[in-house]
């Protein structure tokens, strides 16, 4: 019986609740679409090798392979072990930040003050998500993070910010698995800066068949 806490049946779509998380598992050769029925909405995933979770995507070993920062079609993503986990065959919104991350409590506090603490975030919706597998936060760090649909822009002087979403209603990205993995998504819940719009949104996913 999967540790997931959905099974996705292929050719079936699952809602994702605004704020909400999920993990489930893919074959090798699999296909994964997720839509953002409103637009602007980012979700944060991570992935594990289903036979030897060590072995988790990286965005540093897919940034270094890609010689690129700006990942979307065509490019492959990789693993800790620099191996092939997904190839991205489409990306209609083609905004994806490849820098790793999530936002914690420590950090929101850290960046927002007192109204961080105790709001909801993607370490927590993620660390939810891979429980039933026994793992917790220390089974992943920043780095296996895929920020999908995020818009992060990095200026000449310098600065570095999170800025508005550029999903359009009925965007998605669809990849290819090209191991067999267990994949977890939260659906960002966060309000405190621009990458959704300021409004949390559902996302839609769906194992292609």
């Amino acid at each position: 019986m999967s540790k997931a806490t959905t099974v996705l049946v292929p050719g079936v779509s699952v809602t994702l609740p605004p704020a909400g998380n999920i993990s489930f598992e893919i074959e090798q050769g699999q296909r994964f679409k997720m839509t953002q029925p409103e637009g602007e909405q980012v979700a944060d995933l991570i992935s594990f090798n289903r036979d030897d979770p060590r072995e988790l995507l990286s965005m540093h070993g897919s940034r270094a392979v890609n010689l690129n920062w700006k990942l979307t079609k065509p490019h492959v993503l990789y693993s800790n072990r620099t191996r092939e986990m997904w190839r991205i065959d489409e990306d209609l919104t083609g905004e994806n930040y490849c820098g790793g991350g999530y936002c914690s409590e420590h950090l929101n506090m850290m960046r927002y003050g007192e109204k961080g603490k105790g709001a909801p975030t993607c370490q927590q919706n993620l660390e939810q998500a891979v429980r039933g597998y026994g793992m917790d936060r220390w089974n992943f760090n920043v780095d296996a993070c895929f920020n999908v649909f995020m818009t992060v822009a990095y200026d000449a002087d310098g600065k570095w910010e999170i800025r508005e979403a550029k999903g359009k209603v009925g965007d998605y990205i669809t990849m290819t698995a090209l191991m067999p993995q267990i994949v977890a998504i939260s659906n960002c819940p966060i309000l405190f800066n621009a990458c959704n719009n300021f409004k949390l949104k559902p996302l839609t996913l769906e194992i292609l068949k």
